[in-house]
């Protein structure tokens, strides 16, 4: 059986990722892949289009990463203040959730989702937290969060 090179446009399982090389039977190639647009034949033109793609890709991501990486630093100089509502003997009502912290953050100017925000558990108590916010894989830094009564 002869086998064919080609340029995978999306990711296969058990296959590669997407913008690598492969080594697939000829079948496979012209009844699967390429009419489903999942892979194109690997010749001088496309080897070159993908690798201007992945050249651009890592410009982009290395941007990105900049930008997390200012906002990381931003992040770790701020301290953040919420006001929550207290009873007796200064005991919270509720507790004060990863969507609180973030809703405190876009006062701020900073748009995160929720899910960024890592919280061990709910805080319940007032007084002065360490927040981690995880930005992407591998960038993470932590905030300070001071919890007053209103």
């Amino acid at each position: 059986m002869s086998k064919v090179s080609v340029i995978l446009k999306e990711d296969v399982e058990k296959l590669g990722q997407a913008g690598d090389l492969v080594q697939v039977s000829r079948g496979f190639a012209r009844n699967y892949l390429i009419p489903r647009c999942i892979g194109v034949e690997a010749d001088s033109q496309n080897l070159a289009l993908v690798e201007q793609q992945k050249k651009l890709a890592r410009e982009r991501a290395e941007k990105m990463r900049k930008v997390l990486q200012e906002l990381s630093e931003r992040l770790a100089s701020l301290e953040l203040s919420l006001a929550v509502k207290v009873g007796d003997n200064q005991k919270m009502f509720g507790s004060v959730t990863a969507h609180d912290i973030a809703e405190a953050l876009s006062k701020q100017g900073i748009s995160l989702d929720k899910k960024q925000i890592h919280l061990e558990k709910p805080i319940r108590e007032i007084g002065t937290f360490e927040v981690e916010i995880r930005l992407s894989d591998g960038v993470r830094t932590k905030t300070v969060l001071n919890v007053h009564p209103e």
